[in-house]
């Protein structure tokens, strides 16, 4: 009678992992799209250096007004699923106009009203999806990992099909992708309105302390990586390295990353989300401290791995601390908030790895170095506060 049950269970959850897997594919397909190839597009349409920069500002900007705003709309409404169906459906009809866009202004309106809906998006399936791993019914890392196999997957098969058809190829890709999205989220299910109460050991201080000093520690971690994104591509060609060898080098620390995602819930359960962010700010510490010495290629492989905790360990590690620390009926909202604090970080950095890099040249990683390690002090106070928390 218990194997019947199981296997009853098992088959319950089946279309809903694989929905869920298929929502993180298809969204991160179109991002894997945009990020390498939309300047593309805007150089088709004749924009000039300076108009594709402010372009690429936009959904920065929105993802930092909308983010927030929508994650505490999402809760107040107490329908996730149907938020973010109307989102991907919002992003999908404005990725359209954004393809009959020619002139700058117009590409500035239609960009930003789909960064709008399209930014949120991510954070709120984080939300959705941590929801239904505390039901029992995903693992959280498991399906997490579609979205970075299909970010590799755009990239490689978004250059062939973009080489071939010509620039326009870019936003038809992108919007395929986000009608994908769409359908994929119409098939999962809509999750029950929590219950609104307030848990006791939520309102203490020590608790607070977790989770405020696990936020900021997952920021300054992603910040590291401001530096890296900005000017590694770059340096690496002056240096010799081709195209080829440069793109296998990206695709290592996502590997690597998609791995994390793999095990990371077997590994949260075991040393907790606050040891987790403490371990990815100690490996930013040695990946851009040794990047600071601009190594040569066979010390960059096992330093590209290192993007799995870098990165992965530090985006796992948030999304389970802010899991376990808020309420369900906050889950939008908590989830929101954290990403929000993220990006503001990162677009902090980046700035000041402009400025740093102009000045100091590859020395520049050791500040990534200095975030990493700051992050890794955060976090491991996090770890302390929570072990001192009282059980009730």
């Amino acid at each position: 009678m218990r194997v019947a049950m199981r296997l009853l269970s098992q088959s319950s959850e089946r279309p809903v992992k694989l929905a869920l897997a298929s929502a993180y594919g298809t969204l991160f397909f179109s991002f894997g799209i945009y990020m390498p190839f939309f300047p593309l597009w805007l150089t088709d349409r004749g924009m000039t250096p300076q108009q594709i920069g402010a372009a690429i500002a936009i959904p920065m900007c929105a993802r930092l007004a909308a983010t927030p705003l929508l994650g505490i709309l999402s809760d107040r409404v107490g329908r996730p699923k149907a938020v973010l169906v109307i989102l991907a459906f919002a992003a999908t009809l404005f990725m359209a106009v954004l393809s009959l866009g020619h002139t700058p202004l117009a590409i500035y309106v239609a960009l930003s009203f789909g960064a709008m809906a399209w930014s949120p998006s991510f954070a709120l399936l984080d939300a959705y999806a941590t929801r239904q791993a505390r039901a029992g019914r995903v693992d959280y890392g498991r399906s997490r990992l579609w979205g970075s196999a299909t970010f590799i997957a755009a990239n490689l098969v978004g250059g062939v099909l973009i080489a071939q058809a010509g620039a326009s190829m870019v936003l038809l890709l992108m919007i395929a992708g986000q009608a994908s999205f769409v359908v994929a989220m119409l098939v999962l299910p809509e999750l029950p309105r929590p219950p609104v109460h307030t848990t006791p050991h939520l309102s203490l201080p020590r608790t607070r302390a977790v989770l405020v000093l696990g936020v900021l520690a997952s920021a300054l971690i992603q910040a590291s990586h401001a530096t890296l994104y900005a000017f590694a591509t770059v340096h690496w060609t002056e240096r010799g390295f081709s195209l080829s060898v440069i793109g296998g080098l990206w695709a290592l620390g996502v590997v690597s990353e998609i791995v994390l995602f793999r095990y990371g819930t077997w590994i949260v359960a075991r040393i907790g989300p606050s040891a987790l962010l403490a371990a990815g700010g100690l490996a930013a510490l040695v990946r851009f401290g040794i990047l600071a010495m601009d190594p040569p290629m066979w010390i960059l492989l096992p330093l590209q791995v290192l993007h799995g905790l870098t990165f992965g360990a530090a985006f796992l590690g948030l999304v389970e601390l802010v899991a376990r620390n808020t309420p369900e009926h906050r889950a939008g909202t908590a989830q929101s908030l954290a990403a929000w604090t993220g990006s503001l970080a990162m677009a902090c950095a980046s700035f000041a790895a402009g400025q740093l890099w102009v000045a100091y040249g590859h020395w520049a990683f050791l500040a990534s170095a200095a975030l990493g390690l700051a992050g890794a002090c955060l976090a491991l106070a996090s770890h302390l506060a929570n072990k001192k928390r009282p059980v009730l």
